[in-house]
């Protein structure tokens, strides 16, 4: 699981610096992924979700939960 999470965030760093954020959102998008998986997504669930802007800042477990269903 950590190699999976390692591997998700290493490939979103590198998109995110291609779209030029990666210096705004690189850490918040990490702490997001770490907390979405926290909450009971895999990993690849909660890149998707972050990357996407459907889970993001003050949402509660549920809620992202919910935004996979």
């Amino acid at each position: 699981m950590k190699n999976v999470l390692i591997i998700a965030l290493s490939l979103f760093s590198v998109s995110a610096f291609a779209t030029g954020t990666a210096g705004s959102n690189n850490g918040l998008n990490g702490d997001l992924i770490q907390k979405a998986t926290a909450a009971g997504l895999s990993g690849e669930q909660a890149t998707k979700g972050v990357v996407t802007g459907h889970i993001s800042a003050g949402m509660t477990a549920e809620q992202m939960r919910e935004t996979v269903r």
